[in-house]
């Protein structure tokens, strides 16, 4: 009998155990980041020191230029990638809409004037007066946008949960006064309506929806993805605050006032830690501190590991991580332009384009 006791009692200590690690590799750890514009490059910091500690990132949301970074992770970039991204010569482009020098024609070329920016006006036959809708031309970022994230969206058949890491990003539909959470589609256009800061870029349809920058009603997608994933602990990279009173001489900083709602920065999550690097004031497009931006975000976040491992227990290792993050990579396609479509022109007009 007491032999019968010890097998009982030996079987039923495997069987905890065996509960235990169950329980314990079913933990799930959810990355949320804010948007920011220029300073919203700390979460690249962010990442790599995730990395580097070990800390597992199964969910990742974003708004603004936070669902830029964290689209580009889940698209199976590493925080290397995503830095040489942002610092490579093109960048500028993406973000100015200037074009390049190599590819502006002589019967394309303004005309030398010393202004900033123009301004057209045009009278229809009513005489109601249309201004721009954007300050920045959109068609180096769309192009850029295209080629980076088309094959992570072809790869994971166009369903965010099947991307190296599921991913979610937010937009804002000024019709119906709403955030919009994306979940499927292509990841670039997504991206690019979270990020389209009004009258700054020029807005994207996207199912219909004329859809804006998601940091107008969300700035912070913790609630998104809490509600979606469920995740144990929520971690978050803060890198923007609501704004201040405007300044008379600053346009940006009025239309922030005006269309931006506040924020709550709160990691809705009992097991919730928020990353929050002091970051100095720029201009939404302002990238000469991204070095600066990414060290305060690394440092912020290795300053929290301590704090994140009373919740974080699983680990996994750069090796593991980069084997995984390839596996996804492999089953991407080169990107193939089959045809091309011209709108606005005559026949012989799109045959000569």
């Amino acid at each position: 009998m007491n032999q019968f006791k010890t097998i009982y009692y030996k079987l039923f200590c495997a069987v905890l155990l065996i509960v235990f690690t169950l329980t314990a590799s079913a933990q799930k750890v959810a990355l949320v980041l804010s948007g920011g514009g220029a300073k919203g490059v700390t979460h690249i910091g962010v990442l790599k020191a995730l990395e580097e500690q070990g800390i597992p990132i199964d969910y990742i949301a974003g708004t603004s230029m936070g669902a830029v970074i964290g689209g580009l992770y889940a698209s199976g970039y590493s925080p290397d990638e995503i830095l040489k991204l942002i610092d490579s010569p093109d960048f500028p482009y993406w973000v100015t809409g200037k074009v390049d020098s190599r590819y502006t024609y002589y019967f394309k070329k303004s005309r030398a004037n010393p202004s900033w920016i123009n301004f057209k006006f045009r009278l229809d036959s009513i005489f109601e007066t249309k201004l721009p809708t954007n300050i920045v031309s959109p068609i180096n970022m769309d192009f850029a946008f295209m080629e980076i994230f088309a094959a992570a969206s072809a790869a994971s058949d166009y369903d965010f949960d099947s991307l190296y890491i599921p991913f979610r990003c937010v937009a804002s539909d000024i019709v119906s006064n709403k955030e919009v959470a994306f979940r499927k589609g292509d990841i670039g256009k997504a991206i690019r309506a979270s990020m389209t800061f009004p009258f700054y870029f020029k807005p994207i349809r996207i199912d219909g929806k004329l859809l804006f920058d998601g940091g107008m009603y969300n700035n912070f997608p913790s609630n998104v993805v809490f509600e979606d994933f469920n995740p144990d602990i929520i971690i978050g990279s803060k890198a923007a605050s609501n704004y201040g009173p405007p300044n008379e001489d600053d346009i940006i900083s009025q239309i922030q006032t005006m269309l931006m709602e506040k924020t709550d920065y709160n990691v809705i999550c009992e097991n919730g830690i928020l990353i929050e690097p002091k970051l100095k004031t720029v201009n939404v497009i302002d990238f000469s501190n991204t070095e600066a931006f990414i060290d305060s975000g690394y440092v912020a976040t290795l300053r929290k590991i301590p704090e994140i491992r009373r919740f974080v227990t699983d680990s996994i290792s750069m090796e593991a991580r980069s084997k995984q993050r390839q596996a996804f990579n492999s089953k991407k396609k080169p990107l193939m332009i089959e045809k091309l479509q011209v709108n606005g022109l005559n026949k012989n007009q799109e045959i000569y384009v």
